[in-house]
């Protein structure tokens, strides 16, 4: 005869469920703390390197994070273009010459865990490298795999890259550490595409110059007028690929704070954000094909100030970006 309460079994399932709850709240945790990190990282790396070095510095952070949530001794991560072709890449068998890393990274993609994940767009964990057909031993490896876990960092429908994470003994991989990766991805797609697309950006200085150029013989007049301008780049739901220091010093924030803020409409009066997400989704979706009008901003101290912005919509790398110049309303931005 069982000893057992009838109260008992209700009060297992609900303490079963409470460590549930605490495990998962973990990992959003996890997921959340991995986010800041990589931003910051992105943030400090935007203002001290140029665009192939940052990227660069960005990915090999992106590993390092990767690695500790899961303990993983060894990790690769490579980035893709639209086309699937791999642009930036770390090995974990570190530097290695150009003919050699590119051999190695299209026997992966081609037979290896890393590809299988490319084809399939979804999570690959191998719990034993010895009973799964979908890893390779590559020549000369300077490491032993018995288990691998290989994460695509999708963005959307869009696969920006893949991450693999390996380990010398059977079984370190779990389910549950697959989908804290999964989790974890999805936010280093986002940050992973801003810092692409700041890279692409750097490349192409000279042009995007140009037409800043462009734009300001229109608006303006003298020097002094330009000194007065605040430069920008914007894209997606309103965000900051690049301001310049007289655009940061308008409102009072750093250029980190602003390349992180969520929207442009932040800077925006509640009483004009609705008028000027608006006119800046109209220009990005191509209906309007120029920005140009005045609105009240609002500094980072909260004080409101008259503002006038300019921009002419562009494509950067296939993307839809927004180039344009903002100045206190005292100045002719706009006439």
């Amino acid at each position: 005869m069982s000893d057992r309460s009838p109260t008992q079994n209700p009060l297992i399932q609900e303490i079963t469920e409470l460590r549930r709850e605490v495990a998962h709240l973990r990992g959003v945790k996890t997921v959340f703390d991995a986010q800041q990190e990589l931003m910051r990282s992105l943030v400090t790396m935007l203002q001290t390197s140029n665009g192939t070095l940052m990227l660069r510095g960005l990915l090999q952070q992106t590993l390092s994070i990767a690695r500790r949530i899961t303990n993983a001794e060894e990790g690769s991560l490579f980035l893709l273009d639209e086309s699937g072709i791999v642009t930036e890449s770390i090995l974990a068998r570190g530097a290695t010459i150009r003919a050699q890393k590119q051999r190695l990274i299209g026997e992966v993609l081609n037979k290896g865990l890393a590809g299988w994940v490319v084809r399939n767009r979804q999570v690959g964990l191998i719990t034993d490298t010895l009973k799964d057909e979908r890893w390779i031993t590559l020549h000369n490896q300077p490491y032993e795999v018995r288990s691998a876990l290989c994460v695509p960092i999708l963005k959307g429908k869009l696969l920006l890259g893949v991450l693999t994470l390996m380990h010398s003994q059977p079984e370190h991989f779990s389910p549950d550490s697959a989908r804290l990766m999964q989790m974890t991805a999805q936010q280093m797609a986002i940050i992973l595409e801003n810092a692409e697309l700041y890279s692409k950006f750097r490349h192409a200085d000279s042009e995007l110059q140009h037409k800043e150029l462009n734009l300001i013989e229109e608006e303006m007049t003298s020097e002094d007028e330009l000194s007065k301008l605040g430069i920008y780049i914007m894209f997606g739901d309103g965000n900051f690929l690049y301001v310049n220091h007289r655009f940061a010093e308008i409102f009072g924030y750093t250029f980190g704070e602003l390349i992180s803020l969520e929207s442009v409409i932040n800077l925006v009066t509640p009483k004009n954000r609705g008028f000027i997400a608006k006119q800046i989704n109209q220009c990005l979706q191509g209906q309007i094909q120029r920005l140009l009008c005045r609105f009240k901003g609002q500094r980072k101290d909260g004080r409101q100030i008259e503002l006038k912005i300019c921009g002419t919509r562009t494509k950067l790398y296939g993307k839809f970006v927004i180039i344009g110049a903002l100045a206190e309303a005292e100045s002719t931005l706009v006439k």
